[in-house]
């Protein structure tokens, strides 16, 4: 009951904050007269663009008129300036499908990376698995986080694919998933982090947000790894203060790091396979900007899109449906408008593109996953409502202290 109470209060804050996102943009294509000595609109009327929006000049309808008309931006001979705004489906209407099957590719490429890191370290782990059963349940498990997003998330999924294939190592797999997600969300903040330097005068707030997620890994990771430093603060004193539930969730954090202290360098190299990754992440948004002709240069995506990606992955709406648009279209809008020549309608214009290609993404990604589905699809030994039903009382369990340190059951299997 409780789950499904807890999801269906994602779906609402989902359903609010896409309403709250769509109401502030145009569907409608529109001719927008501006005067120009002060810049505020004097006249508007809507039209329906034929063709590409970004031609000069703009062919256009007018309501179920079939006469084609032309329009010049720029100074009108009545002394008025006119800028044509397209609606929202106007971009996706002429999307440049080389740019959008780029984009694409680079999407699978993430996939197939993420995947081979986190085999890595199962690997490391002890865990005997091959890379390709691993890239194979990393797309079961990106099926489920996309596709059916529910209150069980792909990397419950995926984990309890390797535990199956791997017996007796539960804890290993649960460890590599918990370190594998630091490790994603540590390479994606590094990388905004190195970006955001060659422009400090014009992200100045945005580097001090990322900067304080690298400080805050980079704490965890040292107090993590340093056993004199963990006993200096009492630290497993500090963890059994807290409410069971949150005492267990940090004590699996906590050994999901420390596991790994001595494996700096499989660390370090994920690290850098991450920020790899997320390169070729912001690439495929790049490209999805290119196909709708958004207008901004490449290197704002990678100061803006590692901000988005960490607002996205907070557990608040199911793939992170919602805040994505909402923060491509407030930073798109705020950081984007002076390439369209500045002032309100540049930055509603620039909004606009933003959420555009935000949902675009998403629902690429989401054709995309579907892949994963064909895998589940042909799975012999498929994960069934029982196993993850098992696995959820194990964890609430731990929460409540009820398993000893290694959170297995004395004298039960361990998956």
């Amino acid at each position: 009951m409780k789950k499904h109470f807890v999801l269906a209060a994602k779906l609402l804050v989902v359903a609010a904050l896409m309403w709250w996102v769509f109401q502030s943009i145009p569907f409608d294509d529109r001719l927008v007269y501006r005067d120009p000595a002060t810049d505020k609109v004097v006249a508007t009327e809507i039209i329906l663009i034929d063709g590409d929006w970004r031609q000069s000049p703009v062919p256009y309808r007018v309501g179920n008129d079939d006469t084609l008309r032309t329009a010049t931006r720029g100074e009108q001979p009545d002394g008025r300036t006119l800028d044509v705004e397209p609606g929202f489906l106007s971009y996706w209407r002429n999307l440049d499908p080389s740019w959008f099957a780029l984009a694409a590719l680079c999407y699978c490429l993430t996939v197939m990376i993420a995947g081979a890191r986190w085999w890595w370290l199962l690997r490391v782990n002890g865990t005997d698995v091959s890379l390709l059963e691993t890239l194979r349940f990393t797309w079961i498990g990106i099926f489920f986080n996309t596709v059916m997003p529910g209150s069980t998330g792909g990397d419950v999924i995926k984990a309890l694919y390797i535990m199956k294939r791997c017996p007796g190592h539960r804890v290993q797999v649960l460890v590599s998933v918990g370190v594998d997600r630091i490790l994603g969300l540590g390479s994606l903040a590094l990388l905004g982090a190195v970006c955001v330097l060659f422009a400090l005068d014009r992200f100045a707030e945005i580097a001090l947000s990322i900067w304080g997620v690298i400080v805050g890994v980079g704490l965890l990771g040292v107090f993590a790894f340093s056993r004199r430093l963990r006993s200096l603060i009492r630290l497993n004193d500090l963890l059994n203060r807290l409410p069971h539930k949150l005492r267990g969730m940090l004590q699996m954090v906590d050994r999901a790091v420390f596991s790994y202290r001595n494996h700096r360098m499989v660390i370090a190299a994920s690290l850098l396979a991450g920020m790899l990754n997320h390169v070729i992440a912001v690439l495929c948004v790049v490209c999805i900007g290119k196909a709708i002709g958004v207008g901004m240069p490449v290197f704002e995506y990678f100061v803006l899109v590692p901000v988005i990606n960490i607002l996205s992955a907070l557990p608040i709406a199911p793939m992170g449906w919602g805040i994505g648009e909402a923060a491509y279209g407030i930073l798109f809008g705020t950081h984007g408008a002076a390439y369209l020549g500045g002032g309100p309608a540049a930055a509603a214009a620039m909004h606009t593109r933003g959420v555009a290609v935000s949902v675009l993404y998403r629902l690429m990604l989401t054709a995309i996953s579907l892949l994963g589905g064909l895998f589940l699809l042909f799975e012999k030994d498929k994960v069934t409502q029982a196993d993850i039903d098992r696995e959820v009382a194990l964890e609430e369990k731990e929460g409540e202290g009820e398993l000893p340190e290694d959170g297995v059951e004395p004298d039960k299997p361990a998956d």
